[in-house]
């Protein structure tokens, strides 16, 4: 759906708890490529300083990519020389010096352009990029870090393509002359008055329709979907049908709950009309050799010795208390065989696995009380 770029599609997984959802959500998001992805909680658009309705617009909106094309003159070639206000570059084919001020002389400085290093400088962003150092000066430079490439060819003026990728909220907030730009660094965009985002929505469809902006859909993610209130369902069957929509990708726990704002009882804790539209996919519990696989991937990636008898046992408690318990219990151990200098045994996973309690004998422990 994603590399298709059709958006306002809803996917539910659905699972028991430690089935691996958010997971797969995580997974997802990065095969995804160059398409933003956005992740929320149900329980995050409820808030004092904006409605849920906006709360949900500006998640939808942050899923929606804009890749703008812009054709910017630059002046592209190797460093001659470099004096004052005055550069000197050169291609295989011609040579010329240009006239620089201090904001460019400051950012060729910040750059640490020298003597035989290509630079690509766009005259009107007042910026330089160094793109590598001439292979002239092999010989010269010591460091492995250098990047050498060849003089370039051809006129040292030249007409550049360039893409930038921004999304939606991002021009929105730029647009809200109540907050502008600076809300982008700040954070703290509240509320975005729906004139602007049809302003917005008009300009992108201009720039569609000449050919200089491409609409990329992405995904946004709603764990604990079941939080969401009837209100909130209701926004989002309404948004599925705009035209700048994303993929939204859903997960609960949830079997069959009350629909939170409403007294009836649902799967999921989902209006019917909602899951009518979704496509649900079903994650199983893992079994044993599901859970070996991802802890043996989890104690590479933490670099922890371990023998095979601890393994099997972290196995089996992972099969019984989850599988997150398992990996907390990992990284302890973990932490007690590195101060002795040696492997985690069967030993140190019984010992924590004493002095931490899983959820059933916290549960049992408190009820004893």
């Amino acid at each position: 759906m994603v590399e298709s770029n059709k958006g306002g599609k809803i996917v539910l997984i659905k699972g028991e708890r430690g089935s691996g959802k958010t997971a797969l959500a995580i997974g997802l998001s990065k095969s995804l490529g160059g398409a933003p992805f956005n992740s929320i909680s149900g329980t995050e658009i409820y808030s004092l300083e904006m409605s849920k309705s906006e709360a949900i617009t500006q998640a939808l909106r942050k899923s929606v990519g804009l890749r703008i094309k812009e054709s910017v003159k630059v002046i592209e070639g190797e460093v001659v020389s470099l004096s004052g206000r005055r550069i000197v570059l050169k291609t295989v084919d011609m040579e010329s010096s240009f006239d620089i001020g201090e904001k460019m002389r400051n950012e060729l400085d910040k750059e640490k352009v020298s003597t035989g290093d290509i630079v690509r400088i766009v005259r009107e962003r007042g910026k330089v990029y160094k793109i590598g150092t001439s292979v002239v000066k092999k010989t010269e430079v010591v460091g492995t870090d250098t990047r050498f490439i060849p003089c370039p060819e051809g006129e040292l003026i030249r007409i550049r393509e360039e893409v930038q990728e921004i999304s939606l909220h991002d021009i929105d907030v730029v647009n809200n002359k109540a907050e502008g730009y600076l809300a982008l660094f700040s954070g703290e965009t509240g509320e975005i008055r729906a004139e602007i985002r049809d302003e917005v929505n008009k300009k992108v469809w201009n720039w569609i329709n000449e050919g200089k902006a491409e609409v990329v859909r992405g995904v946004l993610f709603i764990d604990e979907v079941h939080m969401l209130d009837i209100e909130s369902f209701a926004f989002l069957n309404k948004a599925i049908e705009e035209d700048f929509c994303p993929v939204i990708l859903i997960s609960t726990n949830k079997k069959e709950c009350i629909i939170r704002g409403t007294d009836e009882i649902s799967p999921y804790g989902l209006p019917r009309d909602f899951i009518d539209r979704a496509l649900i996919i079903s994650m199983e519990k893992y079994c044993k050799r599901d859970l070996e696989g991802i802890i043996s991937h989890r104690i590479l990636e933490e670099d922890i010795h371990i023998d095979s008898k601890a393994m099997d046992k972290l196995v089996s408690i992972s099969e019984v208390s989850g599988l997150r318990y398992s990996m907390n219990l990992l990284t302890i151990s973990g932490l007690r065989a590195s101060k002795r200098g040696g492997k985690v045994t069967l030993e140190d996973i019984e010992r924590t696995f004493e002095l931490f309690l899983d959820e059933a004998r916290g549960v049992e422990n408190l009820t004893a009380k």
